[in-house]
């Protein structure tokens, strides 16, 4: 399994919409688009709108993906703040904000039933002097409110299903979904009052400094009002310290009992 937290994600979003994998090492990934995925992310409507007009095909774009930025390694270096990362979040909430998923069982042996969890994908952007984002995954058991962090890097190798397989059926949740939601709501502000505000502190600190040397200017009168209250509004736009969260997606996966079981024995759940 590759070290960087992204790849994962993007290798199964290109399979999910029916791009290939071209070559992949613990380093780089290589992606053969599809037309329509080149069409969706690659900015080249000029082209495509072309192709359409002279009745071709056109050939899509392949797209390489490496785990650092050393020169020597061509491709997008994928991290937190890559744009096409940011593209490929963008393009996922397009085309799917919720799902409902079954795990494929293709033998039950005793249990037949599928336990249902909430799964909500989150992003926090933290603003202010510096940007930066955090991914955040929750899934909550809707039997017994169990609730477990990193939830998409643990199924990831689940093999789900938009219909329940013969000899199985879902659960019907204990708990609401509008309650499950609050709940995972709940953690998300515990989680952010538990950072470390420096972040925040500097820029602030920033800002007041940025507001002091304006108002010299004014008061100084080497600049006029209009141009003042302007230069103020872009300082508080660029240096106030804010948190948006961001629900990227999420949906209902109903897993077998016995998989719930390996998922909460395997790692801590979250309190």
């Amino acid at each position: 399994m590759n070290e960087n937290p992204y790849f994962d994600f993007v290798q199964n979003f290109f399979i999910s919409y029916g791009c290939s994998v071209v070559e992949k090492s613990n380093s780089f990934l290589k992606i053969q688009l599809t037309s329509e995925m080149d069409e969706e992310i690659m900015n080249r409507p000029f082209y495509w709108h072309y192709m359409k007009k002279m009745k071709r095909a056109g050939e899509p774009m392949q797209l390489t993906f490496t785990h650092t930025d050393r020169s020597e390694e061509k491709g997008i270096y994928l991290h937190a703040g890559t744009p096409k990362l940011h593209t490929l979040y963008k393009t996922a909430i397009t085309k799917g904000k919720t799902s409902r998923l079954y795990e494929s069982i293709d033998q039950p042996v005793e249990n037949r039933a599928l336990t249902p969890w909430l799964v909500v994908n989150i992003l926090l952007h933290f603003r202010g002097k510096q940007a930066k984002d955090e991914r955040i995954s929750i899934g909550l058991n809707l039997i017994h409110g169990t609730m477990l962090k990193g939830m998409m890097e643990r199924i990831w190798d689940i093999d789900f299903h938009s219909t329940v397989s013969d000899y199985t059926f879902p659960m019907t949740p204990v708990i609401g979904i509008s309650s499950a939601y609050k709940r995972i709501e709940q953690y998300v502000e515990n989680h952010l009052s538990t950072l470390d505000d420096q972040w925040a502190k500097d820029s602030l600190h920033q800002m007041d400094e940025e507001r002091e040397l304006l108002n010299s200017f004014y008061e100084s009168e080497d600049i006029g009002l209009d141009y003042f209250t302007k230069e103020q509004e872009q300082i508080d736009k660029r240096y106030l310290p804010r948190v948006q969260v961001e629900v990227v997606n999420g949906g209902l996966f109903y897993i077998s009992q016995l998989t719930s079981q390996n998922l909460l024995q395997n790692k801590k759940a979250v309190h």
